[in-house]
């Protein structure tokens, strides 16, 4: 129970369908070390935790507090950190989910005899005992509000175990049976912003918590020519147009960024469509079983289900083309893989192909 309203609505319905139903809420980051406002905190803040509180007092419900900020500093925020420093673009959320909170789920369940552990994401598990006898992740119902692709990287293992109550309704449904059962959080605000970063701005972050420094660096074109200078690699996304100072009369974005060099490397708005991306296949472990059949792809967790094949597949890569060619493909995030509605699997985007490496 994260105090925000879908979780505390998926406590809701659980308890409604007869269900013995037990909070959680994980401590995941300490604000107190920080002059930070909590609301500011998106999910998991002080406040955030009053309300789970507040809401399992309502529905009659055992609630208990964890202490998680140490794995999630490991697995999460160092990963956040980390990748930065690569010159990718993280997504904290997906390694959250696949490191942090499902663990803990089954954990906290073993410990309290629990048969089954919940979150409030808007997903679908379903039983294929006629096929594979699998336990797989779905969109949810509700396509605008799914959420399934942020866990990609969830151990199949745990699926078996697992509801997901929110993902047969809409939003719109989730916030009416929070108001009619008398939930604070019934008009409560989503939580948008990075969990651990509550004043919005990671590069002030990232200087703070782990020394990230200004190191000067080249602006060049796809040639290598170089236009202009920039103040640090994670400053920049590929994509980007703000923040590259004047470059000419040409209007720049961002095409690639290169960790080895420290350079940026910019170009005109068609040079950042590619024909498809390297991913890392470290978490897709059966995509060797996809390759060359019509599938789609979210290349990051806001774009749309785009046409793709699996071209080739290795042990520690997989290549994908698509069908068209898609705008600033970004490494660090995550590529995943549907079969229609079916979640196949995904991992994090290494470079796009063809890249440009000046």
């Amino acid at each position: 129970m994260s105090g925000g309203v879908d979780s505390s609505v998926a406590a809701l319905l659980l308890k409604s369908q007869g269900y013995d139903v037990v909070g959680i809420t994980f401590q995941l980051y300490d604000f107190s070390r920080s002059n930070k406002k909590e609301s500011k905190g998106g999910c998991c803040s002080i406040e955030d935790v009053d309300d789970a509180r507040i809401v399992a007092d309502k529905l009659g419900i055992r609630h208990y507090l964890t202490n998680s900020r140490e794995r999630f500093r490991k697995k999460v925020v160092d990963y956040f950190a980390e990748s930065y420093r690569k010159g990718e673009t993280p997504n904290p959320c997906v390694a959250c989910n696949t490191f942090i909170k499902f663990d803990e789920l089954e954990h906290y369940a073993n410990l309290l005899e629990a048969d089954f552990f919940a979150t409030g994401h808007y997903a679908r598990i379903l039983h294929r005992p006629s096929e594979s006898d699998a336990y797989e992740i779905y969109r949810a119902l509700d396509e605008e509000k799914d959420q399934s692709y942020f866990l990609m990287g969830v151990n199949p293992r745990f699926l078996s175990r697992c509801l997901l109550p929110c993902g047969v309704y809409s939003k719109d449904q989730i916030r009416e049976m929070a108001v009619a059962a008398g939930l604070c959080v019934g008009k409560k605000k989503d939580s948008m912003e990075i969990c651990f970063i509550a004043n919005t701005n990671y590069k002030d972050f990232l200087k703070k918590e782990y020394q990230f420094e200004d190191r000067p660096g080249e602006i060049v074109d796809e040639n290598g020519k170089i236009l202009g200078y920039h103040q640090g690699m994670h400053h920049f996304t590929v994509g980007q147009r703000k923040g590259l100072g004047a470059l000419g009369l040409h209007a720049y974005y961002v095409v690639a960024i290169n960790p080895e060099t420290q350079r940026v490397i910019v170009g005109d708005a068609k040079k950042l469509f590619v024909s498809g991306m390297m991913i890392d296949s470290s978490s897709f472990q059966n995509a060797y079983r996809y390759q060359g059949k019509n599938l789609t792809v979210k290349i990051r967790s806001r774009s749309p289900l785009i046409p793709v094949k699996i071209e080739t597949f290795h042990e520690t890569h997989i290549q994908a083309r698509f069908e068209e060619p898609q705008r600033a493909v970004t490494p660090g995030q995550f590529a995943v893989f549907y079969d229609e509605k079916r979640v196949l699997g995904g991992g994090a985007i290494l470079r796009s192909v063809p890249e440009f490496a000046a």
